[in-house]
């Protein structure tokens, strides 16, 4: 128990809140005096403590000082994450194997979604179906957000999707398509894909060059050399300061120059979800857990979108 008294709290908690004695008084229906008096010592009547308590949003125990100010969900979802990968580092001595951790990350992410089911009184763990079972998932769509969730082992994706308020994102999205057109034609290659899933065997701060590309893969060097020069020119990813993609140059022995190439590890899960999202689509769910379609307006405002 810390030693804070009943009025070094309130005080704190008025200031905190930036509002002055008097409109203290007011919300609470008693006289600025009764809360001058509170801040030096003494106690307001025991029926008030709970309108206190609410209005600070605090528990009674914390105004005397009995127990911590109560956590945020923000903040108890973050303990809970940051507790469980440190115990698993502990447990296991690595950094980089977090199965645990994202078993609980995944429940949290099915807990949001459930939670948005207003029928759905309790929480209950999210299934992970073998392949053989139909494939499964859950939709919650409004015209705020899309939540879905992959219920199979081989769609065990979740994604969240946030309409912002005063940004047509949708809209302004598919109006700005070029690139997005670059990458559609780079995969709509099957050797493209398999050139760049090569580059995604690669470890962090490791290079190859088309040569290897090439004998690795039965493709063709010419082939290699078009994707290489579309995903640096027609994407131009090397302009940016961080890009999915690397190149680099090494002079051999006799002074000549070869490009060699990688795949940056942070953005390989963008890939990834990309293909997800993509298998998704072709390939859709048979049934959903839960599907809660509460969407009134369509996704996209062809006024908006076509200028009108």
């Amino acid at each position: 128990m810390d030693k804070r008294t009943f009025s070094t709290t309130l005080h704190s908690l008025r200031k905190e809140k930036k509002v002055t004695q008097e409109q203290l008084a007011q919300k609470l229906g008693v006289s600025p005096q009764a809360v001058s008096k509170w801040e030096n010592g003494s106690y307001p009547e025991g029926d008030l403590l709970p309108a206190i308590a609410d209005y600070f949003d605090v528990s009674i125990d914390y105004l005397y000082g009995r127990s911590d100010r109560e956590k945020t969900i923000e903040d108890k979802v973050f303990e809970a994450v940051y507790n469980s990968t440190v115990k698993e580092f502990e447990e296991t001595g690595k950094s980089d194997e977090h199965f645990k951790t994202a078993g609980l990350i995944r429940n949290i992410n099915w807990a949001v979604l459930t939670g948005l089911w207003v029928n759905n009184q309790s929480y209950e763990a999210p299934s992970r179906d073998p392949k053989e079972h139909p494939k499964m998932a859950s939709i919650m769509c409004d015209d705020v957000f899309y939540n879905y969730f992959g219920l199979r082992e081989d769609n065990d994706i979740s994604f969240f999707l946030n309409k912002s308020k005063d940004y047509d994102l949708y809209e302004e999205l598919l109006k700005d398509t070029e690139k997005t057109q670059s990458l559609f034609r780079i995969l709509s290659d099957k050797d493209n894909i398999s050139i760049i899933a090569f580059l995604y065997t690669l470890k962090s701060g490791e290079y190859t060059s088309v040569d290897v590309i090439s004998k690795s893969l039965g493709i063709d060097k010419s082939k290699v050399k078009q994707l290489m020069n579309m995903l640096f020119d027609d994407m131009e990813f090397e302009n940016a300061a961080v890009s999915p993609f690397n190149r680099a140059s090494v002079i051999d022995a006799s002074g000549k120059e070869e490009k060699i190439y990688s795949a940056n590890s942070i953005c390989g899960g963008l890939f990834m979800a990309l293909m997800m999202l993509a298998r998704e689509i072709t390939d859709f769910p048979q049934a959903f857990r839960h599907i809660i379609n509460a969407k009134q307006k369509s996704w996209i405002d062809r006024n908006k979108m076509f200028d009108r």
